[in-house]
């Protein structure tokens, strides 16, 4: 029973029952290969992408600079609230663990956000 479930249906053979003929190769021009490949090279580096490169790095800049502000949003306020009563020389945090911890993961999605993709 468990020699079925491993017979693919084939057998190995010397050599094959019958010779069948190959079929034709096509005949190539590689000349007018090179040549067309050529003229795309020549059209793709003479191109110009400077309008798409400009738009992207501008895309690019929007987005660092969208990150960084969530970035600020989510850690100026522990500053500012640890800046608060300086003439206090302790400051008292209970349960500091899971606030911290909370907010490391907020910041971990903004930061990681091209890992996640």
């Amino acid at each position: 029973m468990a020699d079925d479930i491993f017979d693919f249906g084939f057998t190995a053979v010397d050599e094959p029952d019958n010779q069948a003929p190959t079929p034709a190769q096509p005949s190539v021009d590689q000349d007018a290969i090179l040549d067309k490949l050529a003229q795309l090279e020549a059209k793709v580096l003479n191109a110009d992408n400077s309008g798409m490169i400009n738009e992207h790095r501008t895309l690019i800049e929007s987005d660092v600079s969208s990150k960084l502000r969530d970035v600020e949003d989510l850690v100026l306020p522990l500053l500012y609230n640890l800046q608060k009563n300086p003439e206090k020389e302790y400051i008292h945090w209970p349960n500091r663990t899971a606030i911290i911890d909370k907010q490391i993961e907020k910041i971990k999605a903004v930061t990681r956000y091209y890992e996640r993709i």
